[in-house]
């Protein structure tokens, strides 16, 4: 008995850790697909305030963009909107596009606190959704900034709080 019981034991665990080693090993796969997605802004349907549904790569204008990745609630976003203000001349030819799984009445209400679109005529705040934001682009942290060349290609990505200072280097 005690033989069958180790047996078991050990089959037990060797399957536990084989189906482990798959799940890290579909993870892995995963992040370097989205990646991959990444690299070219892709083809995703969003809705921006006035709740007009539009296609991210239709609305590319063959500048560069910026793509923020934010959440009303979140006190890292709301530094960046006000440090963005400061720069509104810097960001004057630049797309910007601030996206959120948040719903549409908590986006109008981020974007009458801060005015950015006021601020920015080249600014979109718009919703995206969940599987969007996961599948097109695996964002988990927020904000996140992508920004793109004028050919929709990726030339950086920063996830956390970041400088515009920084932002700035690459959009010139």
């Amino acid at each position: 008995m005690q033989k069958v019981f180790s047996i078991a034991l050990v089959v037990s665990v060797i399957g536990v850790a084989a189906w482990l080693f798959l799940k890290v090993y579909q993870g892995v796969n995963l992040k370097k697909q989205i990646e991959q997605r990444q690299q070219n802004l892709p083809s995703v349907r969003l809705l921006a305030l006035d709740s007009v549904a539009f296609e991210l790569n239709k609305w590319h204008q063959k500048q560069s963009i910026v793509l923020f990745y934010f959440d009303p609630h979140c006190e890292h976003c709301q530094h960046e909107a006000k440090e963005l203000k400061k720069q509104a001349q810097v960001f004057q030819d630049v797309q910007l596009l601030w996206l959120s799984t948040e719903r549409l009445w908590v986006l109008r209400e981020f974007e009458k606190e801060y005015e950015l679109q006021k601020a920015f005529s080249s600014l979109i705040m718009a919703q995206i959704s969940s599987q969007d934001a996961d599948k097109q682009f695996g964002f988990r942290t927020v904000p996140t900034i992508l920004i793109y060349d004028s050919k929709g290609n990726l030339a950086k990505k920063y996830v956390g709080e970041t400088k515009i200072e920084a932002i700035m280097k690459y959009i010139k």
